[in-house]
């Protein structure tokens, strides 16, 4: 899913590059069009009981009060969105994606 050297960086930017993933089913069964694009996987060294996911500030639908999960991948579209995790109501971190190469398909 992403490079060898891909980190993130104390202010919470990623570095590093996202591969294009041609076929993740397993992302969102129910929708196919987010079977395939650049994924972001991330796990979470703290724990908590409920987690709210973020894309740009907002919360889709289910996304909020889920039962905390430490691992967790996104589906980045595009460079300019930032996705945050907030953990029993504090957020934990912030990513953004302005410094990392998305690659295509």
């Amino acid at each position: 899913m992403v490079s060898e050297d891909t980190y993130i960086s104390s202010d919470g930017s990623v570095i590093g590059t996202l591969k294009f993933v041609k076929e993740f089913k397993e992302f969102n069964l129910a929708n196919e069009s987010e079977q395939k694009g650049n994924y972001f996987p991330i796990t979470l060294s703290n724990s908590g009981n409920k987690m709210t996911l973020k894309k740009n500030g907002l919360a889709s639908e289910g996304k909020t009060d889920m039962t905390f999960d430490k691992d967790i991948i996104f589906r980045v579209a595009s460079k300019s969105d930032v996705y945050s995790i907030d953990v029993d109501g504090q957020e934990v971190i912030s990513l953004k994606f302005t410094n990392a190469t998305l690659e295509t398909e």
